[in-house]
């Protein structure tokens, strides 16, 4: 018996350790297979990246297909080779940088490197802008020839994928120097050769006693595009636009340059009046951005732009005034064509702003409110106003607030501009209270510097109590890239000002984050439809459909709806169709001086109700 238990347990024994043997070589096989799987998984991960970084690069170096060009793996291995380049390196696609690989050998600020070094160097730079090398030497049967080098990589989660480098070659000193006046990325001239040629056309023009123009043709927002479809992908608009200008410069013989990534510059000869220009310039913007949307058609392209008409003064001068024609134009909103204006004497209305010039306007009081109305769809009648801040300025007459109010947030002027807004608005609205207009509400803006720098519900609440006015009377409007600049500190801040009773507006809205989950983020009372979705709606289905959206999500939140840059009867009665609850555009009036607004509100909107001053139905 004793023998039989035995037998059994040894069997049993023998049997629980085959088993073991057995599973512990399926984990193995099972470990084994998962490792090839994965190392399967990284290899074809891996591929796949260095086939869109080739493709990435190769769109990049789309201008200089006719120069050597070799793009490199992580390992410096040749995943791409024109021509040109393969009897520069002598190595192929598939082959790596070994044996030979201080071949060629590049001088570069007196010091010999391999191309080896010159990709480690880009390298461990970690920097994803361009490597541009100027004044380079290719070092080829102990002669040197003028080169410059363009290096760019492609990076996937902070490591780089493949680095790809462009040799542009130069026969002479004359060639090297057209390198420096070239734009490395649409191959059109650049700011130092517009610069040059601004010049040379002044001096021709002067003794010809002729005008001519400087145009800047900018994308909108350009950084909101890159953040929301990537770098590489946004930089795929810029060659299109460069083609169609460079068309339209050839057609017309004007002079087309790339000043910097998201502008051009067009030299337009012989121009007779800058309402000639502005006519030129909105048509070229209008079918780039027609081009622009035909190659994405699911985003919102824009193009401003600011024009400068040379007559006499430094040829600096114009690019400024140019720019600064260009800044009045963005901040007026999207696609938008602005021109420096001009005095009697000739002299640039748009010329930069001085520090002291502003210092001495806060003294001296020059600054003053204009409105501009707000219309109730609902009362039928304008019930409100946007105070809108102007410079009188005693000898250029009223300058607008974008070409001063940057230089006054940089020159920390801000809060005491806008202690000065907050005090004329309300205090105006106390002179209508006596006056018997008893329920205008007035909207005032916060910039980023009043909003971070000053615990504004406390003066408005000290300024209101002073002036006998009601809360609801007053709106504050803050642009979402304002707002989305702190989200924390903005909840913060619009919960204190509607604690007093004091309004909420999101302005701006689609032009910065463009995001509905904003609506959630922030407790707002109005949302504010940028202009640039209101003009031309009547025409732009798309247009049509974003405003119909936005405002049905705003009202289905408990969300207000204000739309602004109407400029006629069809858009404001195709607004109202749609449900928006309030209206602002040149339709119903200009900025205006308090007086003028207050004749307004007479007729209008505060002791008598003529509903038909502004008649939004069909005729």
């Amino acid at each position: 018996m004793r023998f039989f238990i035995n037998t059994r347990r040894s069997a049993h024994m023998y049997d629980n350790g085959f088993f073991l043997n057995y599973s512990i070589a399926v984990v193995i096989l099972l470990m084994v297979f998962l490792a090839c799987y994965l190392m399967y998984r990284r290899h074809k991960h891996r591929e796949k990246s260095l086939r869109q970084g080739k493709e990435d690069i190769l769109h990049i170096f789309s201008q200089l297909s006719n120069q050597p060009v070799v793009i490199f793996s992580d390992t410096f291995q040749v995943i791409y080779a024109n021509e040109q380049i393969q009897k520069i390196i002598r190595r192929k696609q598939g082959e790596a940088l070994d044996g030979i690989a201080d071949l060629p050998l590049f001088l570069i600020e007196k010091r010999e490197m391999s191309l080896k070094e010159i990709l480690a160097l880009y390298r461990d730079k970690r920097t994803k802008d361009t490597l541009q090398i100027a004044n380079a030497s290719l070092i080829d049967k102990n002669e040197n020839q003028p080169i410059s080098l363009r290096v760019n990589g492609i990076w996937r989660e902070r490591e780089i994928a493949c680095i790809g480098i462009a040799i542009l070659k130069s026969a002479d000193h004359t060639q090297s120097s057209d390198a420096h006046y070239t734009n490395i990325y649409t191959g059109l001239p650049n700011h130092h050769k517009a610069m040059a040629d601004i010049g040379l056309m002044a001096q021709q023009h002067a003794s010809a006693n002729q005008h001519f123009a400087v145009a800047i043709i900018s994308i909108d927002n350009f950084l909101g595009i890159i953040s929301i479809t990537g770098y590489m992908e946004s930089l795929r608009i810029i060659p299109l636009m460069a083609k169609y200008l460079q068309a339209v410069s050839t057609k017309n013989n004007f002079r087309l340059y790339h000043i910097a990534r998201s502008d051009f510059l067009l030299i337009l000869p012989n121009i007779a009046s800058v309402w000639e220009c502005s006519d030129l310039v909105e048509k070229y913007k209008t079918d780039c951005e027609a081009l622009l949307h035909g190659n994405d058609a699911n985003f919102h392209y824009t193009i401003s732009s600011g024009i400068s008409i040379y007559e006499r003064g430094s040829t600096e001068d114009l690019i400024n005034n140019a720019y600064n024609a260009l800044l009045i134009a963005k901040k007026q909103g999207l696609g938008y064509t602005m021109a420096a204006e001009t005095d009697p004497e000739g002299t640039e209305r748009s010329s930069p702003i001085k520090y002291s010039e502003v210092k001495k306007a806060l003294e001296q009081e020059e600054f003053s409110l204009y409105y501009q109305p707000i219309y109730d769809t609902k009362m039928e009648k304008v019930t409100g106003a946007e105070a809108l801040i102007r410079w009188t300025h005693p000898t250029r007459g009223i300058i607008p607030p974008g070409l001063f109010l940057p230089l006054v947030e940089k020159t920390g002027f801000m809060k005491q501009l806008g202690e000065f807004v907050a005090k004329e608005a309300i205090g105006q609205l106390g002179t209508w209270k006596k006056l018997g207009f008893q329920d205008i509400q007035v909207s005032i803006n916060l910039s980023l510097r009043e909003f971070e720098t000053m615990d504004y519900s406390l003066i408005l609440y000290t300024l209101l109590r002073n002036n006998n006015i009601s809360a609801s009377q007053l709106k504050i409007e803050v642009t979402e890239n304002v707002a989305m600049n702190n989200v924390a500190y903005s909840t913060a801040q619009f919960t204190k000002l509607q604690e007093l009773g004091i309004a909420v507006s999101l302005d701006d809205f689609g032009t910065g984050y463009s995001s509905f989950s904003m609506l959630e983020t922030f407790t707002i009372d109005t949302l504010k439809i940028d202009r640039s979705f209101v003009q031309h709606m009547a025409e732009n289905k798309n247009r049509h459909a974003i405003v119909a959206a936005i405002i049905t999500m705003s009202h289905a939140l408990g969300i207000k709806v204000i739309a602004e840059g109407i400029e006629d009867k069809q858009t404001a009665a195709m607004l109202k169709g749609l449900g928006c609850d309030y209206m602002q555009g040149y339709y119903f009036g200009k900025p205006m001086p308090a007086f003028e607004f207050q004749e307004l509100i007479r007729d209008n909107g505060g002791l008598s109700d003529t509903n038909d001053l502004i008649p939004l139905m069909s005729d």
